[in-house]
């Protein structure tokens, strides 16, 4: 057995298609269907369930792919360190964030994290915040980015920064001309939101309770740009992070306002998996990030 098998054999998993995980690693289809056999020849038992027409594994082909993915990050995590010896800081850095995050905050970021460590490269997935906590849980992700973070035994915490909440509405709605507003302002206005399961969602109508504010939850999406169209088209306001609208480009139909006596934050968090041990590039970047 070869660590390339496991390499394969994760990627197969991860895209759910032997065409695609060809691909990835530069190798025919067959070549792969020839390395999952040896796979099987080797612990003597089937880990691709053939019987169904989707791909699914076996018990044992689960158990499999969930130690080899250990073994992927103990190899990654061991290369890392090899290459850290030096003085210079290099190697891969999974980064796991929630799309609103990653695309208007984190860049600015990154940007000045790679000028300063050109060696090190920085891999960024977004998803919603369950599957980030998911991707650092299961070490796919080194670190991750979430905003108004949740209490995990399994999970490390640190304040990234806390961003200023602002009303936002169309340039046409009553309240687009004003600099400030009071929260109690919003009483009975059509409010668009996120899913309701989504921690952004909670947290903004638990600031409407705790300030007493009733308000018509009009629409809801599970991303802030489909929450700014809506808006846009003057189906209602929302009550979104200030990166999200500090750069808006002119023809866009949109007012932001900030809030008055008593201004809102969500808290990002940077989180890693608890005991876990962070190679000196990881800590660097956390570091960084948390001056």
């Amino acid at each position: 057995m070869h660590l390339e098998h496991f390499k394969i054999f994760s990627d197969l998993v991860e895209k759910r298609s032997f065409s695609e995980a060809a691909k990835s690693n530069g190798i025919t289809q067959s070549a792969v269907s020839q390395q999952i056999k040896t796979m099987e020849q080797h612990f003597n038992t089937r880990i691709v369930d053939r019987s169904q027409k989707l791909f699914r594994l076996t018990a044992e082909g689960e158990k499999i792919y969930r130690d080899s993915q250990e073994i992927l990050r103990l190899y990654r995590k061991l290369k890392q360190e090899i290459s850290e010896l030096g003085d210079m800081l290099s190697g891969t850095i999974h980064i796991a964030s929630t799309y609103s995050v990653a695309v208007h905050v984190l860049p600015n970021f990154i940007k000045s994290f790679i000028k300063k460590y050109p060696a090190i490269d920085i891999r960024l997935d977004y998803n919603q915040s369950i599957k980030v906590y998911d991707d650092v849980i299961n070490n796919i992700a080194d670190i991750g980015f979430v905003p108004y973070p949740q209490s995990n035994k399994l999970i490390e915490s640190h304040t990234f920064i806390e961003e200023p909440l602002v009303l936002v509405c169309n340039s046409k709605n009553k309240f687009a001309k004003r600099k400030t507003i009071q929260l109690k302002e919003l009483a009975g206005q059509k409010l668009i939101s996120y899913l309701s399961p989504m921690v952004s969602h909670k947290a903004i109508m638990a600031l409407f309770k705790s300030e007493g504010v009733s308000i018509e939850v009009a629409k809801q999406f599970d991303n802030i740009d489909m929450i700014k169209q809506a808006v846009e088209i003057d189906l209602g306001i929302a009550i979104l992070p200030i990166s999200s609208v500090s750069n808006l480009k002119k023809g866009h139909n949109l007012n932001f306002i900030e809030f008055k006596n008593k201004p809102y934050h969500r808290e990002i968090a940077i989180i890693h998996r608890k005991g876990k041990i962070l190679t000196p590039t990881v800590k660097k970047l956390i570091e960084q990030v948390t001056l």
